[in-house]
């Protein structure tokens, strides 16, 4: 099972972090024999770098597919479903899995939407960047007995 990539950005900037605590120590062990000034630069250093790291880790866990738009209209058992997706179109695809409609395009996006219901998709059309589809509520099926 893998695991998801925020999760792992995580990891790795932990592990960088402690990394970075544990080289910044060794050095303020070594240069407390240059003098205070040497001290004052490498935690001056050390500082910089723990702010760095942080920076890039929000900005590495933000979501990029977040800024696309996505308008869901919702009418009885009707969902009109508007998305920008990056193409080409030949790699925009949806799929719908129980009450989840799964858009995947080009340049590795996938988004995820919940439906109100459990829906059979009856149009799409992809455009230009924008994929319209019309999902309609899936009824039940009587059994027999």
């Amino acid at each position: 099972m893998s695991r998801k990539p925020q999760a792992e950005g995580q990891q790795l900037f932990g592990f960088l972090l402690l990394a970075l605590v544990v080289v910044a120590v060794l050095s303020f062990m070594l240069r407390l024999q240059a003098g205070l000034l040497g001290l004052v630069l490498g935690g001056l250093a050390v500082g910089l770098a723990v702010y760095w790291i942080k920076a890039l880790q929000q900005s590495t866990l933000s979501a990029p597919w977040d800024d696309f738009l996505l308008e869901i209209r919702h009418e009885g058992d009707v969902v009109d479903l508007t998305a920008q997706v990056p193409g080409p179109e030949s790699k925009v695809r949806v799929e719908l899995l129980g009450r989840k409609l799964v858009l995947i395009g080009g340049m590795g996006f996938k988004r995820t939407v919940k439906l109100p219901f459990e829906a059979i998709l009856r149009e799409l059309k992809y455009v230009n960047g924008i994929l319209n589809a019309k999902l309609v509520k899936r009824t039940a099926v009587p059994t027999t007995s």
